[in-house]
């Protein structure tokens, strides 16, 4: 079978934008061991941008570059596209963009479609979804720039401010928890300025135990629920707030991301209901391939879904592959899966 890697080339020195290159080493591994013919194709601004090093590594430059990476594609004429975009022109909001290139132009691709990427890309369009289907989210409000349009009521302190089209943990950081709703006010224009006047969530932070939940669709339509990851703050000061922040996703010499450790299935957890709550997302969003689901229970035991991610990062180090590993999956069978289900 021919495979289509395709991928978008990161900043060099964004550590959360250069992962996208540790994923395609761990798909381009797993189908080698599988016997598959596979290219790699990177869309690039033109730019200075870090590469996978080997052959097959697209640069696409100039206005023309969409056309010209769709030609290239075409040359190779893939059975199937491995998609590992995670962003357009550095731009989060366009993640959806390259699914619904591949839709449009005819070719099978791995991971979820155009509309659901959309759906879960923007945090407010997700939170709308989930109410929507009775799926329980946090309180919570959208600011667009302007204080006079935006109210803190129906809610309850205290609150996190995130900005709506991110994900990886970019702009949440210990800062982002306001237990004074003036101070959040004040600083609520300074943050949206910090990220060009992209929309900001702002809701209720949850107290309590942080789960997720990856899941892994087979090739009869099945979707396997895999092992429930709780992340666990160990030895964290007493007021720290307990959140995957920045730091503890990307910066290996930090105490956050040391300090913060994975472990699977704790026999105190409600297992169930957050297995249940994440195969609803599932539903909900119309996913596709594999997902993972991101929970925070308190301290009665309710459950509250904070975000929703499809495609989720597979690097060798992710928490999916950790969990597909703790089911017993060896990384050419994850890879296998993935792109079963998107021929099924």
């Amino acid at each position: 079978m021919k495979v289509a890697i395709t991928y978008n080339q990161p900043a060099p020195g964004k550590t959360d934008s250069e992962d996208v290159l540790e994923q395609v080493g761990f798909v381009s591994a797993g189908l080698s061991a599988l016997g598959h013919d596979f290219q790699t194709f990177a869309l690039s601004t033109g730019k200075s941008f870090s590469q996978q090093e080997g052959a097959g590594v697209y640069q696409l430059h100039g206005k023309d570059r969409g056309l010209n990476f769709l030609k290239a594609l075409n040359q190779y004429s893939p059975d199937i596209i491995f998609n590992l975009f995670e962003e357009w022109e550095e731009d989060a909001r366009l993640h959806s963009l390259p699914p619904a290139v591949f839709e449009y132009s005819g070719y099978p691709f791995t991971g979820s479609p155009f509309s659901s990427i959309l759906l879960c890309t923007d945090k407010t369009l997700s939170r709308a979804v989930l109410r929507a289907n009775g799926i329980p989210v946090p309180g919570g409000n959208e600011f667009r720039g302007k204080v006079q349009d935006f109210s803190l009521a129906a809610t309850n302190p205290p609150w996190i401010v995130k900005p709506a089209w991110e994900d990886a943990s970019v702009g949440i950081e210990d800062g982002s928890i306001y237990h004074d709703a003036d101070l959040l006010m004040k600083d609520l224009p300074l943050i949206f300025k910090k990220f060009c006047s992209q929309p900001l969530v702002v809701e209720e932070y949850i107290e309590g135990r942080e789960f997720n939940i990856s899941l892994l669709e087979g090739q009869d339509g099945v979707v396997e629920t895999l092992p429930a990851a709780e992340q666990v703050f160990r030895g964290w000061p007493e007021g720290k707030p307990r959140i995957i922040n920045y730091s503890a996703k990307w910066d290996k010499d930090s105490f956050e991301y040391q300090n913060t450790i994975r472990i699977f299935n704790p026999g105190d957890a409600p297992l169930d209901p957050i297995r249940g709550t994440a195969l609803r997302c599932w539903n909900a969003f119309h996913l596709k391939g594999y997902a993972r689901v991101d929970m925070r229970v308190d301290a009665k035991g309710r459950v509250y879904v904070i975000e929703i991610n499809a495609n989720p990062c597979i690097s060798a180090d992710s928490g999916f592959v950790a969990a597909a590993k703790e089911a017993g999956y060896e990384p050419r069978d994850i890879v296998k899966k993935i792109m079963e289900a998107a021929l099924c």
